[in-house]
């Protein structure tokens, strides 16, 4: 089986390079990268599409031609908090030295919400009912968490900033046999 992750297509949060949990819109920009996105899908066969609950994932969805979706809050952003809408910057200004320190990095919960730790586990924990269910499936999604999904196969943690994942990319993740395998990041 296949899972196919796509970030969502680009916003004016990602224009302003703010962290976000809340609903926004995917601007005339991350239109255009979809028509690739969407190009790239066609050679794939999915049998049902799942998306975040947030604006724009379920856009994503409609703009890439899937209009029967379901959505489901394991595949939301990770939880700024407080800090939602924030510069990163800003942010790490708010945890002097903490976001540095690697051995902690992934258990750091923001004001009142989740860990990177957190969302690896509420990530993994809907991927492993995929694998359950047994079909090929496109997951419309966020960076952090589509990058989560990645350390749902790969254990070692320190890997973390090795990756970006663009918007509008396609991540391809294939499970046989029980074993899983990275097939593809950042294909557009």
């Amino acid at each position: 089986m296949k899972i196919f992750l796509v970030r969502h297509g680009f916003t004016q949060s990602n224009r302003a390079r703010t962290e976000s949990f809340e609903d926004t819109k995917t601007n005339k920009s991350g239109f255009n990268v979809l028509v690739n996105t969407r190009r790239t899908l066609e050679k794939y066969n999915i049998d049902r599409v799942y998306t975040s609950e947030l604006k724009d994932a379920t856009q994503t969805a409609q703009m890439l031609g899937f209009h029967d979706y379901e959505s489901d809050p394991r595949l939301n952003e990770l939880d700024f908090g407080d800090y939602s809408g924030q510069l990163l910057e800003e942010i790490q200004d708010h945890y002097q030295g903490v976001l540095d320190d690697e051995d902690d990095i992934f258990n750091v919960k923001y004001p009142g919400e989740e860990s990177r730790n957190d969302l690896i586990k509420r990530v993994g924990e809907f991927l492993d009912e995929l694998v359950e269910k047994d079909e090929d499936a496109l997951c419309i999604s966020h960076g952090l968490a589509i990058k989560s999904a990645l350390f749902w196969i790969l254990k070692d943690r320190s890997d973390w900033d090795s990756f970006w994942i663009e918007n509008g990319s396609v991540t391809i993740l294939e499970i046989n046999d029980g074993k899983r395998l990275i097939k593809g990041v950042n294909i557009i």
